[in-house]
């Protein structure tokens, strides 16, 4: 009889069409669930999320997990979230760390003990929740989130964990998060946690999202259930092509081409697509372009850069030398490191400036400075840069509010390098905006404008060399050595790689204003 049971739900499972949704969703869960194929996955919080936006890229993240695209500039490390536990902790001491395992949760809570790392499986989920604490008619659920802002996926999360924990006989009737405090001003000494955390408690809205809930969750164990890549027409996906992260399997019968580089193009390019067309030589431009896409598709239908050569000699007509280019690297963790700064606050620990004293040709000057573990770097960068930068040159940056606000921030905690700083301040030029302007623009960078794609395309060098080739990679291997026990050698070895790479920063902004004035034959007066 079981293999009956067994080949009925595998024929349910592989020809879903047959059945309507209702009736095929009892038999697989409910009716033939105890024949469920053993090798058919969970359904846990972080891929009903993922559910939520494709479920393509769900079923692609958790059957095939290989395949995942890099969100490592997004990343927050699993030690600092690590860290961010450890210090919600404090806040219910009384709760004990059940190890994630689902036997010790389910013992802890039926002897009516608050829990942290918390673990329960059932038939078809398994979620992990931060704290499950004693509450007046149930248990509330709390879980810590590395974010300065409420967002839905919170909401959206709790009310998936809930509903698994009802399912699994334990009623809720609380749910919460805790998020960052950006406010919250650390001077020295314990990060205090009451500070750190805003508290946002959602009970209303997962309680009433329960029944859609269920119902989305059951939808997507069904995809999770399949065992060849679903078509598109068939499921939830992403609103917009140009949002895809697995164009070459969601699109591969109709390959986009190039059409979702066009710059700022969502609208025109959905547009685009619906009227068939997937490379921008194919479209025809027409009032509904801004002026800098109409420059980026006749720079790809005459395989040409554009050159606006007015614009461009204005900019560098401006230069006055000497030229300071500067480039900053920071970290800025949800628990702050230094004293007195916010979290996420950005705060630099390296610096890179080359000098150019009276022509572009001439060997440039470099100076840097690191952290060197026995001040506030702020207060270092503010002792070395006032004595190679003074006023009356021009300072160069790529995007350079940034580097303006690192300064900015920096003398608020070092008043005495403020005058300093509002000398210089007026001497900033910001070498991106050329390039944002489509004042200069070439087919090869795809719509975008970032120093790491302008560099190879205007000099052919790039930074493939470098042990480093990212500002987040910058940030997270010095947030590791600074937080984190390693050796020595280690040490070195890093701290060497981020001073190349923020050397390579400013030297490439150097090597392309040598271009740009080479390709306009521009020469300082």
């Amino acid at each position: 009889m079981d293999s009956v049971q067994k080949f009925l739900r595998t024929t349910v499972r592989r020809l879903p069409f047959l059945f309507p949704e209702h009736l095929r969703q009892k038999l697989l869960f409910e009716v033939l669930a105890p024949y469920r194929e053993k090798e058919l996955p969970f359904l846990g919080k972080s891929a009903f999320q993922t559910g939520q936006h494709c479920e393509l890229q769900l079923w692609k993240s958790v059957k095939e997990p290989s395949s995942d695209p890099d969100f490592s500039n997004q990343y927050i490390s699993h030690k600092q979230k690590s860290l961010l536990r450890e210090i919600a902790n404090r806040l219910y001491p009384k709760a004990k760390h059940a190890g994630y395992k689902d036997s010790v949760t389910r013992e802890m809570l039926s002897q009516g003990l608050p829990v942290r790392g918390a673990c329960i499986r059932t038939e078809f989920f398994d979620v992990r929740a931060d704290f499950i604490l004693p509450a007046d008619g149930g248990w509330e659920v709390i879980t810590v989130k590395a974010s300065s802002s409420a967002k839905r996926s919170h909401v959206s999360e709790l009310s998936f964990i809930r509903m698994v924990l009802e399912e699994a006989g334990f009623k809720v009737s609380k749910t919460a998060y805790l998020i960052i405090n950006s406010g919250y001003h650390f001077v020295e000494g314990e990060v205090d946690p009451n500070r750190l955390f805003h508290r946002k408690d959602c009970s209303v809205e997962t309680e009433a999202s329960l029944v859609q809930t269920k119902e989305k969750a059951y939808r997507l164990l069904e995809i999770l259930e399949r065992e060849k890549f679903p078509s598109r027409s068939s499921v939830k996906h992403c609103d917009h092509p140009r949002s895809c992260f697995f164009p070459n399997a969601c699109y591969a019968e109709d390959p986009p081409g190039d059409l979702f580089t066009l710059r700022e193009g969502k609208d025109i390019t959905y547009q685009l697509w619906n009227q068939g067309i997937r490379n921008l030589s194919d479209a025809e431009i027409n009032k509904d372009f801004t002026t800098r896409q109409k420059i980026q598709i006749e720079a790809v239908k005459s395989g040409k850069e554009y050159i606006n050569s007015e614009a461009l000699v204005a900019f560098l007509n401006r230069l006055k030398f000497p030229l300071y280019f500067l480039d900053f690297e920071t970290i800025n963790p949800p628990v702050p490191v230094y004293s007195r700064t916010n979290p996420f606050q950005h705060v630099p620990f390296l610096y890179s400036l080359h000098v150019l004293q009276e022509n572009l040709i001439e060997e440039p000057k470099e100076y840097h400075y690191l952290d060197d573990n026995k001040k506030d770097p702020r207060l270092g960068i503010l002792e070395s840069l006032s004595s190679q930068i003074q006023p009356g040159g021009t300072v160069i940056a790529f995007n350079d509010n940034f580097e303006k606000r690192c300064l900015k921030e920096s003398t608020d905690t070092y008043p005495e390098y403020k005058k300093w700083f509002q000398s210089i301040e007026p001497d900033f030029m910001d070498l991106a905006k050329p390039f944002w302007d489509y004042d200069y623009y070439h087919p090869d960078q795809k719509g975008t404008t970032s120093l790491k794609t302008v560099l190879p395309v205007l000099t052919g060098v790039d930074y493939k060399d470098l042990s480093i080739h990212a500002g987040h990679t910058a940030n997270a291997e010095f947030l590791r050595i600074k937080t984190e026990p390693v050796l020595p050698e280690e040490r070195a070895k890093v701290e060497a790689d981020l001073i190349a790479y923020c050397k390579m920063d400013t030297f490439a902004l150097v090597l392309v204003l040598r271009k740009l004035a080479e390709k306009l034959d521009w020469r300082p007066k």
